[in-house]
């Protein structure tokens, strides 16, 4: 009865962690339907730093907060936010290539399989007998979202396929991270960690010989840097609650079941009303296998045999 209260609040986190990663999945492919070239992912990720980094800092002075959390916490914070950076201009690549909003955040939401094998070999965190089903359902879940296709067409799947796996890998290696340094101060993660992508995509742009872009402000690339200025914004609030339910208790594994099940569902159903992507039987069957498998990751749910 004790620990109700402390669940019940890294639960709410988990879930406007949902909220926020909805909207900037929205916004993502707005941004690469917008961007032509690889060079505009990176346009996008450097606005998106700068704002996070630029509103995190405000942030932490009216607050008269520390920027600096410790030497720990800074580096954990530059790695999260070199990941970070990874993550999100792969993200535009993805819908610059034509991608499909659901199958890409299906694929990102298996970032749970990877992310119960940390809680178990770094955490030490057990995995009993129904968990590791989950697991195994998990990944059938995403066999079926993919249509099920045979070993001569999983080869030949679209580059934005394999684009969302390294995505979906990166994102499971930072709720590793984010896990370990859960005691940060999330608006000084937020800064450095948004300091950092800011540096890297703009020494991206730098490197591309295409430093010019951000002087382009024709209508359309008005468009592309109000998408993401906002999108910059809102991913203060992903790290932030991210943090906040990791410092409130939420493992791995268990906040999936709330955070990556409202995320997969709505970013799912949004695609298809706004973008017109196709509504598939796949989708469909692999949207409840999937919500099962985490319900038997459930720890407060099944008997520890393991």
């Amino acid at each position: 009865m004790l620990e109700t209260k402390p669940a019940n609040t890294w639960i709410s986190f988990a879930f406007l962690e949902a909220v926020c990663r909805t909207t900037t999945k929205i916004l993502q492919k707005v941004i690469g339907v917008l961007g032509k070239t690889f060079a505009h992912a990176f346009l996008a990720s450097t606005i998106v730093g700068f704002t996070q980094a630029l509103a995190s800092l405000i942030s932490l002075k009216i607050a008269r907060k520390k920027v600096f959390p410790g030497w720990f916490n800074f580096w954990g914070a530059c790695i999260f936010g070199t990941s970070a950076t990874i993550i999100t201009i792969l993200s535009f690549v993805v819908f610059t290539l034509g991608g499909d909003i659901g199958i890409n955040t299906f694929i990102m939401t298996l970032a749970i399989v990877p992310g119960a094998l940390i809680d178990r070999f770094i955490f030490k965190e057990k995995l009993n007998y129904t968990q590791w089903l989950g697991l195994l359902l998990a990944v059938f879940a995403g066999y079926s979202i993919l249509g099920w296709p045979s070993l001569n067409k999983i080869l030949a799947l679209p580059i934005w396929i394999w684009l969302s796996f390294i995505i979906m890998l990166s994102l499971a290696f930072n709720t590793g991270i984010a896990r370990k340094i859960k005691d940060i101060n999330p608006l000084a993660k937020n800064f450095w960690g948004g300091l950092v992508t800011f540096a890297l995509s703009l020494g991206g742009l730098i490197f591309l010989g295409k430093l010019k872009l951000t002087t382009d402000f024709s209508p359309t690339m008005q468009k592309l840097w109000l998408s993401s200025i906002i999108s910059g914004v809102i991913v203060i609030g992903i790290w932030s609650f991210s943090v906040l339910s990791y410092k409130r208790g939420a493992p791995i594994a268990f906040k999936g079941l709330i955070m990556y099940g409202t995320y997969l569902t709505a970013a799912m159903f949004l695609g298809i009303i706004i973008f017109n992507e196709p509504l598939t039987s796949s989708k469909l069957i692999g949207i409840p296998i999937y919500l099962l498998a985490y319900a038997l990751m459930n720890k407060k749910s099944s008997m520890e045999t393991a």
